[in-house]
């Protein structure tokens, strides 16, 4: 299995655990992220059509857990380098609230791909709000308001998944908002970015997402993480990929 996500610092948090997951059942991928910090589907799509050489590629080889990186690459040679079975786009945390931020970048960006990978599945990476509190310039979008910015970047994302035709949303923003309401807003390191705990909870919807599998019958575990919130992490995330990212299910 060939996964590329393009992406920023979320997306490089949900592949966190991911090979380690996968490693757990015997199973081997290769797993990259073409990364810029904070980068938005505009300015994904801008490094696209002027091929700009602006990326790190993060890049974990079949059968290690150690990433590896590859400097001052574009996207079209990221999207044309691997026979890719899954390709993952997102939103920039602080504009995935914005509908009119996701058109037309997400849809040309996903024809791209489709004309490039024809066998790829496109999937829609759904981040997450910020912890209350957070002091990030972009949560005043959301009043400063966790569950004003999870509202609302779940319908523009439901709706940006519509109009660009995705084939898949990866619900990492409702299993953070599932275990939030179970086990407290710890999820992060400064606000936003995911802490162990966030980046396996992101790691398993990908997990599960992609390759079909229940995260509750997979035995890797955090360290340092007791039994009971391994348990309550891999509910969060199974409950939210079977129940998908619509607000009223």
């Amino acid at each position: 299995m060939n996964i590329l996500s393009i992406g920023n610092s979320f997306s490089a948090n949900a592949h966190k655990f991911l090979p380690h997951i996968l490693k757990a059942d015997g199973d081997e991928i290769m797993l990259c992220n073409l990364f810029i910090g904070g980068c938005s589907l505009e300015q994904h799509w801008n490094n696209w059509r002027e091929e700009k050489t602006d990326y790190d590629y993060e890049i974990y080889l079949p059968g290690e857990t150690e990433m590896t990186r590859a400097d001052d690459v574009a996207l079209h040679e990221a999207v044309e380098d691997e026979d890719w079975d899954v390709i993952t786009l997102q939103q920039c945390s602080h504009f995935s609230g914005i509908p009119e931020t996701y058109s037309p970048y997400l849809s040309e960006l996903a024809e791209y791909c489709r004309m490039v990978k024809p066998e790829a599945k496109i999937m829609l990476h759904q981040t997450w709000a910020y912890e209350e509190g957070c002091t990030h310039g972009g949560f005043a979008n959301y009043k400063n308001s966790q569950q004003e910015m999870y509202r609302a970047l779940t319908e523009a994302y439901v709706d940006a998944a519509m109009e660009a035709d995705i084939d898949l949303i990866i619900p990492s923003g409702r299993a953070w908002q599932t275990a939030r309401n179970t086990i407290g807003d710890i999820l992060t390191v400064d606000g936003y970015h995911g802490n162990d705990l966030g980046c396996y909870l992101a790691s398993a919807c990908f997990y599960e997402m992609i390759f079909g599998r229940s995260i509750l019958e997979n035995s890797f575990k955090l360290p340092d993480v007791d039994k009971k919130t391994m348990e309550i992490l891999r509910i969060c995330a199974h409950t939210a990929v079977e129940k998908g990212i619509m607000l009223k299910q």
